[in-house]
């Protein structure tokens, strides 16, 4: 089950953001008693977009550093070399254009 989840979002509403210009990250984690997910804080990553648009090996080792804690990250747009080493890294990457909201419910509603 998915603990701790990032979300690419510019606003906290939408997933809307590819993750080669993604500067925010909504950080929820699901709490157990409540069986719910409770927002825990916004994490605001800086590119260093002087290499290939932040699809650099350091631009990829700060996000790691940045979401390491999360298992999930929802991204409405990901590359296939960036996704594989996420993974490699031991996230779980989805693609989708959906409201932060609605994921949330879904993730709750497949793990009953």
């Amino acid at each position: 089950m998915l603990k701790k989840i990032a979300f690419a979002s510019s606003d906290g509403i939408f997933i809307n953001q590819h993750f080669g210009y993604a500067d925010m990250f909504y950080i929820y984690e699901f709490n157990e008693s409540k069986k719910n997910f409770l927002f825990i804080e916004k994490r605001r990553f800086i590119r260093d977009f002087y290499n290939n648009l932040g699809h650099n090996i350091d631009n990829l080792e700060k996000v790691y550093n940045l979401l390491k804690d999360c298992n999930g990250i929802f991204i409405n747009k990901i590359g296939i070399s960036v996704s594989k080493y996420l993974i490699q890294k031991g996230f779980r990457i989805f693609e989708i254009n959906a409201k932060i909201k609605d994921v949330l419910e879904a993730v709750i509603e497949q793990n009953k």
